[in-house]
């Protein structure tokens, strides 16, 4: 009699266990696929950063040639004679 009794509880406690492995599987699921979500947006953004940064300097060296062909220039006598800035 008392194997009747304490069969259920066993199956209970069984699919109890299962169910509760199966709800860490999936949050554990959950927050690796969120982890991994968030390193691409961070690899992008980054990505994007050095970009940024790779053409701000690129129009930094561009202006600094065009300031010193410019000097050059200003420093050069006319062909014409003219003095600069008469």
């Amino acid at each position: 009699m008392s194997d009747a009794i304490l069969t259920p509880i066993a199956v209970a406690t069984g699919v109890v266990v299962i169910v509760v492995a199966i709800a860490v599987v999936l949050v554990v699921l959950i927050v690796t696929v969120s982890m991994r979500g968030r390193q691409k947006r961070g690899a992008t953004r980054r990505a994007e950063n050095r970009q940024e940064l790779a053409e701000a300097n690129e129009r930094a060296a561009r202006a600094e040639r065009d300031r010193d062909i410019a000097h050059e220039q200003a420093q050069q006598p006319n062909d014409r004679g003219d003095r600069p800035g008469a």
